[in-house]
């Protein structure tokens, strides 16, 4: 599937991108990142703040590169979408985020306790890397958007 056809679908719309809203996207990420690591927080609570740090950094790729999802499923969108703005190496992580983010929606839909201690930790220490990747991606490809390395 390629952006046109997820155009063509409804599913993402062209966006014009700000440095202000990459630098509130970013901030979002680390805030929910931080709120993933809350010992006292519940496990799926922990991974659904991890899971929507990944979300806002994925989010963040898209509207740099000019996308917004949107309608039904658009979460699913912002992942699908992913590698094909920045690129094959974000595939793995498009497909682990998109097995989240089904995990995600029965932790807070089906049923409490859908989530393991080592499947947050796996999700914060995924969500770090991602992060990384996104910062660097920006600076390079995207400098008049990055807010820099102190965010």
């Amino acid at each position: 599937m390629s952006l046109s056809d997820l155009q063509g679908e409804r599913r993402l719309r062209t966006h014009k991108p700000s440095p202000e809203e990459t630098a509130n996207l970013l901030r979002r990420a680390e805030r929910d990142l931080q709120d993933a690591q809350v010992p006292a927080t519940s496990l799926d609570g922990r991974f659904v703040a991890a899971y929507h740090a990944a979300l806002s950094l994925a989010t963040a790729v898209l509207a740099a590169g000019g996308y917004r999802a949107g309608g039904e499923a658009h979460h699913a969108t912002v992942f699908k979408a992913l590698p094909l703005v920045m690129g094959e190496d974000a595939r793995s992580a498009a497909a682990y985020y998109d097995t989240c983010r089904r995990k995600r929606n029965r932790a807070l839909y089906d049923q409490v306790g859908q989530v393991s201690g080592d499947e947050v930790d796996g999700l914060i220490a995924s969500v770090r890397e991602f992060m990384r990747e996104v910062k660097q991606w920006l600076e390079q490809h995207h400098p008049e958007l990055y807010p820099g390395p102190e965010r």
